[in-house]
């Protein structure tokens, strides 16, 4: 073992090791153990700090470039463990560097020594450069391991957060360095492949072959390896989350060190590198003699199987090393490198899961397919490969050399490619390209080379073809796909083989031919009689008595796209039976994957089509055909007007003499049409006459299942309807709906069976055929609905609020429904609809330059009310909860004069008066007669919980989702938001709480439970932007509010107040102070609201230059200011405050 010295060099470093409690003379025999320890001690120079981080850089041979260094500082003479520090005391050392002496040291360093000074820090992570790849040595690998797990610890998102911020930014950038120095290949050969060699060694050297058993490793080595192999392979998504760390006082704010991000962790270079690592890594193993563990190869592929870029990463790389090399003679050992390449390939993907493999599989596939579907309008294809026999024997040879051959006995290569050629969800992918029905099929008869294998995919593939859903269902471009793999295979097989005889007498078999000749699509017709046809050309001799089936050649002729598509097909049939195109395609394979055309395979093939040509279609999507001109229905012809400008249509030809002949024939079959008949249409499932129409008028819906299907716009026996007829059952369906909902309530369990069924169809019914009173039918019907069944639809409703399938109009009908519903529940009266509109406030006239450019003003103002433009019945929430507000108001101010001295004298709090609408509904509510106790009861566990519930896990999501649009606004912290966190319909979510919860006052769960959930709510929910943020500076240098955060700020504090307007009214607050010191918060619930409340009103007061009338938001304010000063004014010394 060798050992070095350390002596302090001048009186400095001496003071500096006795300061650790170490005597000069001890410290001259200690060893590398107390480095980390000295290094977090303080220093007083850089010669200092320099003597101590050289000699082990010096001795371990990780500064070969600076020689310099070495020779000034790394002269040490105190016995060093070289052993004892790899393994116990780098990763304390590496710790404390990135902790605190490289961030504080890193500038003092560079200005003594130079830029390249910063080695000494840097090599203690990061080994120097090499030549060769794998040339480390064992102590450079050994550090950059360590390195690797160390500073992976540090991406941890508490560990980040708590990080300075130059310490996490060296951080990442060592990472980013170790990326392109230290690769996968370097590590298995420090771990695994050191064990490997040493215990070949040990049983007598390198053996000339590899036998089919695998080495054991060390249990030890392969521990590090995996672990290693963790932290490498999450670095990257470690590396994103760690940059966007939020710190305590700033909560979902990402940090700018995201945006500082090194390109070398982006995740698909940097799992590029780990491709090529990897295929290197194989290569090299296939050149040894040892036998490589490939359980550990597996790991590392696995977890690189997700990513879409590795198999374009490997093609380039791995099909020249799979082709038979040119060279002749050809050296055996380079034969041999290229047999156990092959091997060591397939052993490793067996040991992937069944998932995995197929993933993999489905990847090659794909890419192979889209390099030959690449330029297909030019005169060749840019990848060397002109024909698709030559196409389909490379693409067979890539997948035997990479999987095996495919055969039964190979069990589960065979039942992962079934699924991906039959599977109805995995063809999608190779059915959208041409290639899938000129190469892939005749690949896979390639590739399924034993005669036994390719008869047991014309069976599967057979009865897929066959299945009567498929035809019914499947896309035109699939059933080209799957007749193309059927026939193919057929023409495979020898003429008249046993196979093909019992395809052609299978009962399934003949009538899926029989179903395709009935259909009315003409390729899947055609389709249809061309598998006839060459089934029967090759299992009934030509020159027996009975002749082959043809449909002679005036069939396929014409211009037609589905005839064109046919006679391609054909072709390629034909040229798979003959094997004519299949020459020299090695050399094409060759030729694709040239260095001049790969870029020596550094970087992966461009997937993405040119932007001077337009992506490929799928051949099943046709163009749709321009709209015709609407001409009115009845045109009134004055005196004036003549026909002489009117020509006569030319008479149609007469019929030919076969259709003529047809005509006249008395065979039944020839008149049996593929449509339906009116008869059909109108008859119900068992073919009886519609129970919904007579005399052609609708009848209105009785049951519950027939008001679905008339919101539906279809026939509840299931027959076929007109758009008019949709449009008057969906009609007639709004105009009953209420009346019908409300007759069922109560009575049995139908309406209960299908409430969510009907709230589902109420809630996507949209306006298509533009309804009279659609709105107002729809509102009322999902109103009723809850008030029936609020414990199956309200659920369903708040659930639905928070999906992305809905509009904005929408989404306000949804709130509407379950404010109106709640208070019909708990007996409170609904402000109706009828009655004068409202008039608008009149507009006081701005001087110009407090407003906008009248272009830029005009669009604002567009936008506003386009996000906030909804039903009226949404507006009439708003509304109500401004009612409600304002009542609040009036009595926190009633209170505050008679209980509160200061507010009488001083009117402080300034309170506009109750508007003659909040007056009526106080009026109204005083009238109600109306009880319902079922709200009560509901209203925390199906209401308001759930609401509020709901709304954080979709906050939570969303401030996860990664998304980089910064619409969201301070509500996320920056982050991306849809449109449910706009300021608009945040406000309306708002209000809608506000009403449910003035609602639930008398539930027993109010005081306990409702009231401090709403506002924790609140809290969480309030901006988290300052003041100055929320506000922008206008010409005049004054502050002007920013009108959306006023709306949801507004909103917030009004449902505050209500909350606290119900415990005043119910117990003075006494319940809402006694739990929150029980909790131990202290009262945090009544302070923190009483703070914002107390910011957002003087906010509102600095606005208003001291006038006394304040805007919305310091009316709630105030409002709010009042009821907490009368609770904390009554129980602050029973509390203890």
């Amino acid at each position: 073992m060798s050992e070095i010295l350390i002596t302090p060099r001048d009186k400095s470093q001496a003071d500096a090791v006795q300061q650790l409690g170490t005597p000069p003379s001890a410290a001259a025999t200690s060893t590398g153990s107390g480095l980390a320890a000295r290094l977090a001690a303080p220093f007083r120079s850089t010669d200092e700090l320099l003597q101590l981080l050289v000699p082990p850089l010096a001795h371990f041979g990780l500064l070969p470039d600076h020689p310099q260094l070495c020779n000034d500082y790394g002269a040490a003479t105190a016995p060093f463990d070289t052993e004892r520090f790899l393994r116990r005391q780098i990763g304390l050392v590496q710790k404390v560097l990135v902790e605190q002496t490289w961030p504080d040291w890193e500038q003092a360093v560079v200005a003594q020594l130079g830029p390249a000074s910063v080695a000494v820090f840097e090599r203690y992570f990061v080994p120097p450069p090499s030549g060769a790849v794998g040339d480390l040595s064992v102590n450079a690998a050994e550090v950059a391991i360590s390195a690797i797990g160390v500073l992976s610890s540090f991406l941890a998102v508490k560990t980040a957060a708590q990080l300075h911020p130059r310490a996490l930014q060296l951080v990442l950038d060592l990472l980013a360095q170790l990326s392109s120095r230290f690769s996968l290949e370097q590590l298995y050969f420090a771990t695994i492949g050191r064990s490997s060699s040493s215990s070949s060694s040990k049983q007598g050297g390198p053996r000339e072959e590899a036998g089919p058993e695998e080495e054991e490793a060390d249990p030890l080595e392969m521990a590090r390896w995996e672990a290693t192999l963790r932290d490498i392979l999450a670095v990257p998504f470690k590396a994103a989350n760690a940059a966007g760390a939020v710190s305590a006082d700033e909560p979902l704010r990402v940090s700018n060190a995201l945006r500082n991000l090194p390109p070398a962790l982006d995740s698909r270079p940097y799992q590029s590198a780990l491709a090529h690592s990897f295929a290197s890594l194989l290569w090299r193993l296939a050149g040894s003699s040892a036998s490589p563990t490939t359980a550990a190869l597996a790991q590392p592929l696995s977890s690189l199987v997700s990513d879409p870029s590795l198999v374009p990463t490997l093609a380039p790389i791995l099909i020249p090393r799979f082709l038979p090399i040119e060279t002749f003679p050809t050296p055996s050992e380079q034969l041999l490198q290229r047999q156990r390449h092959i091997d060591l390939w397939r052993r490793t993907i067996g040991e992937l899961s069944e998932r995995e493999q197929e993933r993999f599989l489905r990847e090659w596939i794909r890419v192979l397919l889209l390099e030959d579907a690449q330029d297909p309008t030019a005169g060749r294809r840019s990848s060397g490969i002109e024909s698709s026999g030559k196409a389909s024997a490379a693409m067979a040879f890539v997948l035997e050399t990479l999987f095996g051959t495919l055969d039964v006995d190979n069990q589960p290569l065979w039942e992962i490619t079934i699924a991906i050629l039959l599977g109805s969800g995995t063809t999608t992918t190779f059915t959208s390209l041409p290639t899938s029905t000129s190469v892939l099929p005749r690949a896979v008869g390639m590739w399924a080379a034993p005669e036994r294998a390719k008869v047991a995919l014309l069976e599967a593939t057979r009865k897929v073809w066959s299945s009567a859903e498929e035809i019914k269902l499947g896309s035109e471009s699939r059933r080209l796909y799957l007749t193309s793999l059927l026939l193919h295979l057929v023409v495979s097989l020898p003429v008249r083989h046993s196979a093909i005889i019992a395809l052609s007498r299978s009962p399934d078999f003949l009538e899926a031919v029989s179903s395709h000749l009935s259909l009315v699509a003409p390729l899947t017709r055609l389709l249809g009689m061309l598998v006839a046809e060459i089934v029967s050309n090759r299992t009934v001799d030509p020159n027996g008595n009975v002749k082959p089936l043809a449909f002679g050649d005036e069939i396929w002729a014409g211009e037609d796209s589905a005839k064109e598509t046919v006679r391609t097909l054909r072709a390629l049939l034909s040229s798979a039976e003959k094997r004519d195109d299949e020459e020299n395609w090695q050399d094409a394979l060759r030729s694709r994957y040239s260095p001049s055309t790969t870029t020596s395979g550094v970087n992966p093939p461009r997937l993405a089509p040119s932007p001077e040509r337009e992506p490929l279609r799928p051949t099943s999507v046709e163009e749709p055909a321009p709209p015709r001109p609407k001409r009115p229905l009845i045109s009134i012809i004055g005196e004036d007007d003549d026909d002489d400008d009117l020509e006569p249509y030319d008479l149609p030809p007469p019929p030919s003499a076969s259709l003529q002949a047809a005509l006249e024939s008395e065979d039944p079959a020839l008149y049996q049409s593929a449509f339906p008949s009116p008869s059909a249409a109108t008859s119900g499932a068992a073919g009886a006459p519609s129970q919904t129409r007579k005399r052609g008028r609708l009848r209105p819906p009785v049951y519950i299942a027939e008001l679905v299907s008339y919101l539906k716009g279809k026939d509840p026996q299931g027959a076929k309807e007109e758009a008019d007829g949709e449009a008057e059952r969906i009609e007639m369906g709004l105009k009953e709906g209420e009346s019908l909902i409300r007759r069922k309530a109560g009575w049995g369990g139908e309406l209960r069976e299908n409430a969510v069924d009907l709230a589902f169809a109420l809630m996507g019914l949209q306006n298509q055929f533009d309804l009279e009173d659609f709105d107002r039918h729809k509102q009322a019907m999902l109103v009723a609905l809850i008030v029936a069944c609020p414990t199956e639809v309200a659920p369903a409703v708040i659930e639905q609020y928070f999906t992305d399938s809905y509009s904005i109009a929408q989404r306000h009908s949804l709130l509407a429904a379950l404010a109106f519903a709640a208070r019909e529940l708990a007996g409170l009266p609904i402000p109706t609809a009828s009655g004068d509109p409202p008039q608008p406030k009149p507009v006081e006239p701005m001087f110009p330059s407090k407003q906008l450019p009248p272009a830029m003003h005009d669009h604002l103002v567009k936008r506003r009310r386009a996000l906030g433009s909804g039903s009226e019945e949404s507006e009439r929430v708003e509304l109500l909860a401004t009612d409600l507000t304002q009542m609040a108001l009036s009595g926190a101010r009633a209170d505050a004069e008679t209980t509160i001295p200061q507010a009488a004298r001083e009117k402080a709090l300034s309170v506009n008066r109750t508007t003659r609408r909040s007056a009526g509904l106080a009026a109204a509510k005083s009238t109600t007669t109306t009880t319902t106790a079922t709200f009560s009861t509901l209203a925390a566990e199906v209401f308001i919980l759930p609401l509020i519930n709901r709304f954080w896990l979709y906050l939570r999501d969303q401030a996860t989702s990664g998304r980089n649009s910064s619409s969201g606004g301070s509500y996320l912290g920056g982050s991306a938001a849809s449109q449910l966190l706009e300021p608009i319909l945040l406000s309306r979510f708002l209000a809608t709480v506000t009403v449910l919860v003035h609602a639930a006052r008398h539930s027993p769960a109010f005081l306990a439970v409702i009231v401090p959930e709403t506002l924790s709510f609140v809290l969480m929910l309030r901006p988290i932007v300052s003041s100055s943020s929320s506000q922008y500076v206008n010409s005049a240098g004054a502050p002007e509010p920013a009108r959306d955060e006023d709306l949801v700020v507004a909103s917030a504090l009004e449902l505050a107040l209500a909350a606290l307007d119900g415990t005043v009214h119910l117990d003075g607050g006494r319940m809402l102070m006694s739990s929150s010191v029980a909790n131990g918060s202290g009262g945090a619930l009544v302070a923190d609201i009483k703070d914002w409340a107390e910011h957002v009103f003087e906010a509102e007061e600095r606005k208003g230059n001291g006038d006394l009338a304040v805007g919305r938001p310091g009316r709630a304010a105030a409002g709010v200011l009042l009821r907490v000063e009368e609770i904390v004014g009554k129980w602050r010394l029973s509390v203890g405050w």
